[in-house]
This record gives structure tokens, sequence and C-alpha cells, in this order.
């Protein structure tokens, strides 16, 4: 943090996300020129709009030492321009963010080769299986993997990379302190420890509906390219596409099929110009060539082996053999009642008692374990020892 941090932050708020920066920030010198510049001299700059103006004259330097004092509270970092550890890459996007709020560590990523992972929320287990292979290549291969944190494409992107030990970054479309999509709080705690969160937003931001288009140009800007792994034609995973398009940044697909709406728009992306992608080394050959230093081409690539049980077994060949089981969640039936889906929702690869399941919801004891029941009774879950459940 830096004397200019203060005002970085209040410019951020002001301006909101997304906004055109360029020029501003080529007028003044510095972001508390800005917040000392009268109304005349804001006027005549000719780089803020009318709305811009209002809101500079309206956003009080005290909700960013509010938000200053929160994420100091919590051990938040926040990273400006002015700071070493701002991603190179972000600087030369327009409308890049003026401030990055990060829980974990992004000081390797200018040092790294990122790729950014997007796709639907609503993936075919393939897909996901795909996602977790392709992800964990290229995290064993020294490759940063940056995604949104949501669920389907973006949590399995996650996932790959974590459990190949390699770096992950979540960016968020909403504040660190928010308390949305809580179902992936586990993921994102595991995110922090070998990555990181990363947002534009306040600490206490909630989310609003332009905030994941907003966020996806993040994902883009950090990226060096983007790989898209299921998308339909309206997939917000096809404005992640764009941003890179116009950031002038790589684009990646997974084909797939032809007939079902479901790959309408990767197919589409391939038809347009995106390299086409089977393994993480059709994504980080190119790279490699360019930065033989930041990537690991050779390492020992996991293996995907599929189990009886739906899921899969990610296994790392070399001196010391290990297999890691990743479970896929299946496609609960559509009658199936609000508090068993409440339920099924909380389940990942690890096992979870009633008890955990009651305090996680707020749902009492004897409507869970209804609940259970009726998921058992589906095939979804399966009891272990100890009274614990687990995904099939």
């Amino acid at each position: 943090m830096n004397g200019n941090t203060l005002y970085w932050v209040w410019l951020s708020a002001a301006l909101g996300a997304a906004a055109r920066v360029d020029e501003i920030l080529g007028t003044f010198p510095s972001p508390k020129a800005i917040y000392d510049a009268d109304r005349t001299a804001r006027i005549v700059s000719g780089v803020f709009s009318g709305a811009q103006i209002e809101r500079l004259e309206k956003t009080p330097i005290k909700n960013a030492q509010v938000s200053m004092e929160i994420c100091k509270r919590n051990g938040w970092k926040i990273i400006t321009p002015d700071d070493f550890d701002y991603p190179d890459l972000l600087r030369h996007i327009p409308d890049r963010p003026l401030v990055l709020y990060v829980d974990g560590d992004i000081s390797y990523l200018n040092s790294s080769v990122p790729v950014g992972v997007v796709g639907t929320r609503k993936p075919s287990g393939e897909s996901v299986e795909i996602t977790h292979k392709i992800c964990a290549g290229m995290a064993a291969m020294n490759a940063v993997i940056v995604s949104g944190g949501a669920l389907g494409i973006d949590s399995a992107a996650h996932e790959g990379a974590l459990r190949s030990g390699g770096k992950t970054i979540c960016v968020m479309g909403c504040g660190l302190g928010c308390g949305y999509l809580r179902e992936n709080e586990g993921l994102r705690r595991r995110i922090i420890q070998s990555g990181a969160l990363v947002t534009e937003y306040p600490p206490l931001a909630g989310v609003t509906r332009q905030s994941f288009p907003q966020r996806n140009r993040i994902i883009s800007g950090m990226s060096m390219g983007v790989l898209v792994i299921e998308a339909g034609e309206k997939s917000g995973s096809l404005i992640t596409a764009r941003n890179a398009n116009e950031q002038g940044r790589d684009v990646f697909a997974i084909p797939g099929s032809i007939i079902s709406s479901a790959y309408t728009g990767v197919n589409r992306l391939i038809r347009d110009g995106a390299s086409v992608v089977t393994c993480a080394e059709d994504v980080l050959y190119g790279y490699w060539m360019v930065y033989p230093d930041r990537l690991d081409i050779n390492a020992k690539v996991p293996e995907m082996v599929s189990d009886k049980s739906g899921g899969v077994r990610l296994r790392f060949v070399g001196e010391e053999e290990k297999t890691v089981v990743m479970k896929f969640r299946k496609t609960p039936p559509a009658n199936l009642d609000s508090d068993a889906t409440a339920v099924y929702k909380l389940f990942k690869d690890e096992p979870l008692h009633a008890d955990e399941i009651c305090a996680a919801t707020g749902i009492p004891l004897s409507r869970i374990l209804s609940a259970l029941m009726v998921l058992e009774m589906e095939n979804l879950i399966e009891v272990t020892e100890g009274k614990c459940y687990q995904l099939v």
C-alpha cells in the first residue's frame, strides 16, 4: 500500500467498475490530483462525463477510508496501478480496474503464464472431466488458471489446478466480504492457500446485473489467453471471449457436438478463428516458445481415470504415484423438493455430517434428515463411517 492508495480507492468507487480511464489518467498526474481539483477544473479537462463529475462530488473520501479499514482488519491487500504487484497485462486495457482487492497472493502473476478458463454453469459430466484434465495439466506445467469461481466450468477449472498442486486465481463479481454463492465457500478457502481471490469491488459490495460482465474483462485482461469450454449461443462465457479478442488475447475452445445447443457458442468461436484445444499442450506450447523459463512443458501431466462411481481419479505418475478421487455431482431429478435441493448443493468432495448441514443451511435437523433420506433413495448420496454422507 502506498500514499496514493486512499485516492485510488476513492476514485475507483466514484467512477465505478469498467470505466474508461486512459484519457482521465493521461490528463491528471495522480488520483489525488483529481480529488484536489475543483468542479471547474474537472469540467474544463473534458475527460469526465456530467454523471462522472456528479459522482466525484458525491463520493466522500470517508467511504474509501472505511473500505481500507475493513481490508486491514481482514488481512486483505489493496493493489493499485502504483504497486509492483499490479498485473502487467491489466495495465494495458483501457477499462482497467483502478483497485484490486486481494485475499491471497498474486505477486507471482507477472512472472507466470496466466490462462483464463470459462464456460457454462451447468456443464455435462464430460465437460467437467475435460476441464479438470486440461486445467490440471496446465497447472502442472506452471501455468496459472484464472476463472470466476462460479458453479460449473469455473469451479472445475479451479479444482483441476488445485488437484495438481498448481496456482489458481478466482476473479469475483462482488466484494470479498459478500456472502454470494456460499456453497462455493470451501473452494474459495482452498484457492486462497495457493492463489488468490481478486475483485475490483469494495469489500461489502453485493452482486448486480452488471457485475459479472464487468468481472469478465478482468479474467481475460489478466490472462494471456482464454479457453472456453461448453458454451451455448447466449453464454456469458462469450462475453469473456469477446473481451479477449478486443484486448488482443488468444482465444481457445474445446469443440463440441454440432447438434447440441449447449455447444453452439463454442463451435462458433472455432468457426471465427479460435484455436482448437484437445489437451493442455495445445494451449501452452506457443507460450512456452516465448517464455521457456516460465513453463515446464515436459512436466508430468496427471492422468484422468474414470471409476465406476461416476467420479474421476486424478493420477500423478512419477517417482511417487498418488491418486486423488474427484466426484462429479449428478444432475438431480426435477421434482426434488427445496430442502433436498439445498442440502445436495452443499456436497463437494468431503463427507458431511447432518449437524454440519444443519448449521450451514439453517434448516431444522428433522427436515435435514428427511432430505438426506430422499437423496439417498435417489442414489445421489451414500452413508459413510461415522454417520456422515458423501456423493455417490
